[in-house]
């Protein structure tokens, strides 16, 4: 292909800019590279997040069924639906062409070696009628046919039979101590990250759970119902049909309870940021969108380091472009040139982006719990898109001003020509977005971070250290059973309290919750979260008595499993202020009721309060009850000192496989049960943090080059205020200040936008640090330290230079 002469030109100018201006083309590539990198990173988790579930066929026209309580006058929103109501759907809408009941639950997988725990799926047969996940084993039409078949997730599959070829194979399960042999059936495909059901196994809804209160009570939410219908157009009609059908099918006692009003019909890709809204450990849309715009601005910040060094550097080439037009160039061959060497500029640095995108993709997925993968088929073209927008946005501004340059001026001009006071003030505004942008980054990465820690380390009411929890403890068998366990650990050596309870820290476990009020003030209905507690739980967690005593075996009262009658509750100091007491010592004595069963209970003590839910949202006030033996859903948990915990844990799991050897055993640190509140917000944090380094790293880089050729343009400035007598001290000062005006104009905006926005994220939490002045003038101060440090090298040569230098050539 033969290259024009205006092709020829533009090369011929950009190397001769390569070699002649090392410095400056090497910080111009370098900046464009970490903006495209940057960019293309967070627009690929971007991507990531924004298209989940898009990889199910027909996605678009499956939904999920969400009930809608009302409590304390409020409707609320919950994932879950009673299962009773799936036939009732299926026969009330035509439109429903297919769907699935959905209960996830974990169950024990007992091999010739060991026995595990896995999570599975409980499905209808229509199961991938209504969500087609592929499969590379079997046959989806008639895999969850028969009620012993099991379907493998790729790795499940790998991890027990150490292949995919497996139809056919048989697995022992053991669900709610019932064993069972279960014949495999398929193989899912490998699901990618962003699938919101990631199936470990699905296996068939079996008639004990058909028959169990979950599937025949319309109070209870079972777990997910998913339906697909005909067409996306059809949903509008059946959630205008929903109230109609909440009247005629649930039953009234169950609607004025509040328990169930309502339904909503909600798109399967909308639940990835809904369930966000709804307490389900998903995403933030706009977490997701302020990271693009990150990778957006520091692609931006990269741009304004070559449009300002472009047009510093340009004054240089003033005589260039004049004798270029004296030799009969116009504006437009001399716009081609400029903009042509822009574009190279950015081709430059398209080659390291896509080195820095393959290094940072797994330290991103690691620190984000992404998947995010590298689709080449997609990325290099729109690199390649990027890199031609990116030069001509670059190249415009620099190549529109230099064409401007009138040949006469510049040649007969003794002095090197300049933009005048509107380019100073164009460089000096691109400046202040710059730093505003990454000082208003920084000091938002410093509050995340310190409200993870704060939140990580607050005051909770309980002792988190040397707390050990073993769930649902109510597999092994019947209460006594249960029991006989829970003793048995005592004895464990380092073990020093042992009790069953409900809730686990982190909203882990089971939890009720109910309305209650003074037997003296019926109108007085606090709604509080109840817990069955057994011996030693307020020395489990270390609570603190305020008033009354606590729950113990020589008050037959304080049992609720001894025949009827008024028995005890221990409340804490939120349940007392809620039902209406001035102080806890008001509380003592008092008997209250329960809305549900009017049942009455005598107050005999009051305890601290607990925090077990998560930060964002303020923890319900707290009642207990005592069961000497452990109720239904109870968890055990485990006080130890004096030992590691993987000796203990050793022991516990010895204990449970002796008593229940076809039983997986799982044992978890409140410390991991807790990360959980404040592990996202830390990610999150810490990719401010990156974000915010690089583009502090692309502003000083262009500072840097800026004051390189602004100190050198200075010289005779300098040279003859040290003849008129200024020192080197008032002459730093004076180059100094002008490097670090702009960045104090920055300082200004960045934190005030950091305020707003780190305002309303810290409303969005119910315990949170207070917003102090001090993380916006740490970050405003080591902002200016580290730009006066990066100019300050090239400012001192030229403050310190002799006069003599600068006037010998005048």
């Amino acid at each position: 292909m033969k290259l024009t002469p205006h092709v020829l030109t533009v090369f011929a100018a950009f190397f001769r800019q390569m070699r002649c201006h090392r410095l400056y083309t090497a910080i111009n590539v370098m900046g464009l590279a970490l903006g495209l990198a940057t960019c293309l990173t967070f627009g690929l988790i971007a991507r990531y997040e924004f298209t989940f579930d898009q990889w199910l066929h027909g996605a678009s026209g499956i939904y999920r069924l969400d009930a809608v309580n009302v409590q304390d006058g409020r409707a609320s929103e919950i994932a879950d639906a009673p299962f009773r109501v799936y036939d009732a759907l299926k026969a009330a809408f035509p439109e429903i062409t297919h769907a699935t009941r959905i209960r996830p639950d974990n169950i024990s997988i007992i091999t010739a070696d060991d026995v595990r725990s896995s999570n599975a799926l409980y499905v209808d047969p229509d199961f991938f009628e209504t969500l087609p996940y592929p499969l590379v084993r079997g046959d989806a039409a008639s895999a969850l046919s028969a009620p012993n078949s099991i379907v493998l997730s790729e790795e499940r599959a790998r991890t027990y039979f150490h292949t995919i070829n497996v139809i056919g194979q048989k697995l022992t399960v053991d669900h709610d101590g019932r064993k069972a042999e279960l014949i495999v059936t398929g193989v899912l495909s490998h699901v990618p990250g962003n699938v919101t059901l990631q199936p470990d196994m699905l296996i068939p809804i079996d008639s004990a759970m058909l028959a169990s209160p979950a599937f025949l009570q319309w109070g209870i939410e079972g777990g997910y119902v998913f339906c697909r219908l005909h067409a996306p157009s059809d949903a509008k009609r059946l959630q205008g049909a929903m109230v109609r059908f909440s009247l005629d099918h649930v039953p009234p006692q169950v609607r004025e309870a509040g328990e169930l009003r309502d339904w909503r019909l909600r798109p399967l890709p909308s639940l990835h940021f809904l369930d966000g809204t709804l307490e389900v450990s998903s995403a933030s849309r706009n977490s997701v969108i302020i990271l693009g715009l990150i990778g957006l601005l520091a692609l931006l910040s990269a741009i304004i380091n070559t449009i300002n060094l472009s047009t510093a550097r340009g004054l240089l080439r003033a005589r260039e472009v004049a004798m270029r037009k004296t030799l009969g160039a116009t504006r437009g061959d001399l716009i081609i040139q400029f903009m042509g060497e822009a574009i190279l500029l950015a081709v430059c640095a398209a080659i390291p982006a896509l080195a820095l995108i393959e290094i940072a993709i797994p330290t991103i997925n690691a620190l984000g719990g992404w998947d995010v993968t590298i689709p080449y088929d997609l990325l290099i073209p729109a690199l390649l898109v990027l890199v031609i927008l990116v030069g001509m946005v670059a190249g415009t501004y620099p190549a529109f001003w230099l064409s401007t340059y009138q040949p006469a001026q510049v040649l007969a001009a003794s002095r090197m020509a300049t933009m005048g006071r509107l380019g100073a003030v164009v460089r000096l505004g691109l400046v202040v977005i710059q730093f505003g942008f990454a000082i208003g980054l920084s000091v938002s990465s410093v509050v995340i971070l310190r409200q993870s820690v704060f939140v990580r380390d607050m005051d909770r009411g309980f002792d988190r250290n040397g707390l050990l929890f073993i769930p649902f403890i109510d597999n092994i068998g019947t209460p006594t059973a249960q029991r006989a366990l829970m003793d048995a650990f005592r004895n464990v050596p380092g073990v020093t309290t042992v009790s069953s309870f409900y809730t686990m820290p982190g909203d882990f476990g089971f939890s009720a919750a109910d309305y209650f009020s003074p037997l003296n003030a019926p109108d007085q209905r606090p709604r509080l979260e109840w817990q069955d507690v057994g011996r030693d739980y307020f020395r489990l967690f270390g609570l603190h008595l305020i008033a009354g005593r606590l729950f113990d075996d020589a008050h037959g009262e304080d049992d609720q499993q001894r025949g009827k009658g008024i028995h005890s509750v221990v409340i804490d100091a939120s349940s007392a202020r809620a039902l209406g007491y001035t102080t806890p010592q008001a509380a003592l004595g008092q008997t209250i009721r329960k809305h549900t069963d009017r049942a009455p209970w005598h107050v005999i003590g009051i305890v601290n309060d607990v925090r077990l839910n998560s930060a964002r949202s303020a923890p319900l006030p707290s009642i207990y009850f005592y069961s000497s033996m452990p109720y239904r859903f109870s968890s055990a948990g485990v006080r130890f000192e004096n030992r590691p915990e993987h000796d203990v844990e050793a022991n516990l799991r010895t204990i449970w496989q002796s008593r229940a050897p076809d039983l997986a055993f799982s044992a978890l640190l409140a410390s991991d049960l807790l990360s959980h509140d404040y592990r996202g917000d830390e990610r999150r944090g810490e990719l401010l943090a990156i974000g915010a380094g690089v583009a502090i790293f692309i502003a000083l880089m262009g500072m840097y080059a800026l004051a390189s050729f602004t100190v050198a343009r200075r010289m005779l400035e300098v040279g003859i205020r040290k003849t008129l007598g200024a020192t080197t001290a008032r002459v730093l000062g004076l180059l100094l200040g002008q490097f670090l005006k702009p960045v104090l104009g920055a300082g200004l905006i960045g934190c005030t936008l950091a305020w707003v926005v780190m305002r309303n994220w810290l409303s969005g939490f119910d315990a949170r640090i207070p917003l102090s002045p001090l993380y916006f003038a740490a970050v405003f101060a080591a902002a200016l330290l580290v730009a006066a440090l990066t100019v300050l090298f090239q400012t001192l040569n030229v403050a310190r230079a002799e006069p003599a230098r600068a006037l010998r050539a005048e």
